[in-house]
């Protein structure tokens, strides 16, 4: 296999290790776990960068690096939206337009793919990518290091929960216009499918 594509699965294996940290951490109280936590997901936002770099710079694109790229991102943000609906730093009505997003999105990239259609990404996607990977950053590092700082020192894990509910929704509003900006700016190729 691809070097490029053994990074891009490291998202997928590493998923459930981050879950399992990060539930601990927050189950115990024990900051080590969420630290672990902390580092597999900056992991998670690295190899993403990474594997695009590496199958461009030593020309391993392939078709099934086009597939898992995107699965493995979906894999490993909804991974971290799960652990943060369990541990109640995020409501469902925050983590749903996520999931509805991609999912939409994905659904019609598949259907437009069946024909022959690609569907273009849109810079949009790349926004709502990274404004999710930062919101996931900031998190963790405040759960991790709150004591650290002088803005976030003193806080408790209410405190934290409220500020994760805070960035969440933020997120979750980017995540909202990036749909639907996608299914306006795809509304020909979407008009065009023959459903």
């Amino acid at each position: 296999m691809k070097l490029a594509n053994l990074i891009t699965l490291s998202r997928l294996v590493l998923a459930p290790v981050f879950l399992f940290a990060f539930t601990r951490g927050s189950d115990t109280g024990d900051r080590t776990w969420l630290v672990w936590a902390f580092v597999l997901a900056c992991s998670f936002e690295i190899t993403d960068m990474v594997d695009g770099w590496v199958a461009r710079r030593f020309e391993q694109t392939s078709n099934l690096g086009k597939i898992l790229d995107p699965l493995a991102d979906s894999i490993s943000r909804f991974t971290v939206f799960l652990a943060f609906l369990a541990e109640d730093y995020v409501s469902a009505w925050v983590v749903a337009p996520m999931f509805w997003r991609d999912s939409i999105v994905s659904t019609i990239r598949v259907l437009a793919a069946s024909q022959g259609i690609i569907v273009s990404a849109r810079f949009s996607g790349k926004v709502k990518a990274i404004v999710q990977g930062a919101a996931i950053l900031v998190i963790l590092a405040v759960a991790c290091f709150r004591d650290a700082t002088p803005w976030t020192r003193g806080w408790d894990d209410a405190r934290v929960r409220e500020f994760a509910q805070y960035v969440m929704t933020y997120v979750a509003v980017v995540t909202i216009v990036s749909l639907f900006d996608y299914l306006w700016g795809n509304r020909k190729i979407l008009k065009s499918l023959d459903a």
